[in-house]
């Protein structure tokens, strides 16, 4: 049995500060992610389409090529709800919470694994069958990732090494709720409260208080498109199929591999 893959989406960005595209882009790359997603899935394997900004799922599933729409349950939500002017990180996590509440893939499993809509990532089944054993087999009540070095604090870049992986994760219902779902008034990206933050504080103190987590992957997920923001680090680029983001997945595998005790 594999998780329930939860796939995020804001077609629409109703004028939300900082969100890049237009709102009819955006739809293509929600419908090319879908696309791609479905032709790589296997037997058992469900897709929960949730969207919060009041776009039509009708019009995304007409552009579905796979005929099979019933591997893709979609849930949509009140963009009422939702508060825009506190950006992406308190929206996503409050879509989660509602997601969960309505998703009767995630209800029977007691998990998901959350990936970002607007872009593919190449090697999901890896991490899929990873979270999805942990998980489910082993007891495991998260599986995700982050990054944990003094390296740009002794460069004194100003950068951040301290943060959690946002855009994939695995975790049992009850851990979401207790620990991440629960927090998402904490969040505004334009104070600075960023859901990467909320991540990576979360899983430091669930490590050091010995509970059942996993918080680095062994290899480097490999994104698809282009970033919808950007990031002020000398590693980032917005175009995730350059040979810059090649080189720095090549590198991040071979830190991974060879120094897994540096969280870079």
């Amino acid at each position: 049995m594999l998780l329930p893959i939860l796939m995020t989406a804001s077609v629409s960005t109703r004028g939300m500060k900082g969100a890049s595209y237009t709102d009819e882009e955006r739809e293509k790359m929600y419908v090319d992610t879908l696309n791609y997603y479905l032709s790589q899935l296997i037997e058992g394997e469900k897709i929960v389409f949730a969207e919060n900004s009041g776009w039509s799922y009708e019009s995304i599933k007409a552009k579905i090529e796979c005929t099979d729409t019933d591997k893709v349950e979609f849930i949509s939500l009140n963009p009422d709800m939702f508060d825009i002017a506190k950006g992406k990180g308190y929206n996503e996590l409050l879509l989660i919470n509602m997601a969960i509440e309505k998703s009767l893939s995630i209800q029977q499993s007691g998990a998901f694994f959350k990936v970002t809509g607007r872009y593919p990532i190449k090697n999901l089944q890896y991490f899929l069958k990873k979270a999805s054993k942990m998980i489910l087999q082993e007891g495991y009540e998260f599986y995700g990732d982050m990054k944990d070095h003094k390296l740009y604090e002794w460069l004194r870049t100003g950068w951040c090494g301290h943060s959690g992986e946002a855009r994939l994760f695995g975790c049992n219902i009850s851990y979401f709720r207790e620990k991440l779902g629960c927090r998402y008034m904490e969040l505004n990206d334009y104070e600075g409260r960023l859901v990467e933050g909320l991540l990576f504080d979360v899983m430091k103190s669930s490590l050091a208080n010995g509970e059942k987590v996993s918080c680095r992957f062994n290899r480097e997920p490999i994104f698809s498109g282009f970033e919808g923001s950007i990031v002020n680090a000398i590693t980032f680029t917005k175009n995730q199929n350059s040979y810059k983001a090649k080189f720095k997945r090549f590198v991040g595998n071979a830190i991974r591999l060879f120094t897994p005790w540096f969280k870079f």
